[in-house]
């Protein structure tokens, strides 16, 4: 990498120490993503175990994802029937409210 400054040696490894670090916590970071994916058919498993926390975890994980990976999520096998409303409540609860504009009010004449 050449950066096109007038750094000193010093400063360009202290540079580099830094980008390492960066580098070192996003693979720890991809490794722990990695551990929950890996994990995530044993605890679903265990899930439906408890008919109501097993609602609730399917409830929570089809309101927060993107459309797509929620069709997909409806068609696992360990999802309970009935909870569409459930979802459709939450979403709707964490959607972003707008904005309303207000007019600016008048100045009062002096």
């Amino acid at each position: 990498m050449t950066l096109p400054t007038n750094l000193s040696p010093t400063q360009l490894r202290a540079l580099g120490v830094i980008a390492d670090i960066g580098k070192s916590q996003a693979e720890d970071m991809a490794k722990i993503l990695e551990a929950f994916a890996d994990t995530l058919p044993a605890f679903l498993k265990a899930v439906n175990e408890d008919d109501v926390f097993c609602r609730k975890v399917f409830v929570l994980f089809e309101a927060v994802a993107k459309a797509g990976d929620a069709k997909k999520i409806q068609r696992h096998l360990l999802r309970p029937d009935g909870i569409d409303q459930e979802v459709e409540k939450l979403r709707e609860a964490w959607k972003p409210k707008a904005k309303v504009k207000r007019k600016p009010e008048p100045k009062p004449e002096a």
